[in-house]
């Protein structure tokens, strides 16, 4: 979408309902449209302007899903304040990313910030709710299935932790394999 943030980028949960939402908007009044314009100039609803508009009204279905999505997922956007902190070790050789909501087909999983580097994926859930086995079992799984291998995942819930980890990984002289960048690319496209 035009002006959204992309994936990854702090604050990303914040804006992208907004945007979803206005995008929906507009999908939802091009078919409305067809249809008042069919059934205008034919006084009937019976014509090929209300197949259109019903077929039109697909796209607007799957934008209401992901607009319901996004306004579940940006109470678990990275808070400000931990940004703040994160923000020093951003370009230090490690890739850094914010505000993912990984999907599966039972459970979700708030991530709010994660990086890699030195052959690791690390991450924080802020969420209570969220069993960092349960994310690292499922990150390993999406790891193994695009047979990216050699990154060891491990996924706190505490923010001292995560940060004491991100600590060392900036201490890494070497840059970022491809094997780490394809291992922080996949966790974007898991992600909302």
């Amino acid at each position: 979408m035009i002006f959204q943030k992309k994936k990854g980028q702090f604050a990303y949960l914040k804006k992208a309902p907004v945007y979803q939402g206005l995008f929906t908007l507009l999908l939802m009044i091009l078919p409305a449209g067809l249809f008042f314009i069919g059934f205008f100039t034919t006084h009937t609803p019976k014509n090929l302007f209300t197949v259109a508009a019903v077929v039109g009204m697909l796209p607007a279905a799957k934008g209401i899903v992901s607009f319901i999505m996004y306004l579940r997922a940006e109470k678990h956007t990275c808070p400000d304040e931990l940004h703040n902190k994160i923000t020093p070790y951003e370009g230090k050789n490690i890739l850094i990313g914010y505000d993912y909501y990984l999907t599966s087909y039972s459970v979700n999983y708030p991530v709010c910030v994660a990086a890699v580097g030195k052959n690791v994926l690390v991450g924080l859930t802020l969420d209570s709710k969220t069993k960092c086995n349960d994310v690292e079992a499922h990150l390993k799984e999406y790891l193994k299935k695009n047979e990216i291998s050699d990154i060891t995942v491990k996924i706190f819930d505490t923010e001292e932790k995560f940060l004491s980890r991100l600590e060392s990984l900036s201490s890494s002289e070497d840059q970022a394999s491809e094997n780490e960048t394809r291992a922080f690319l996949l966790l974007s496209s898991l992600a909302l």
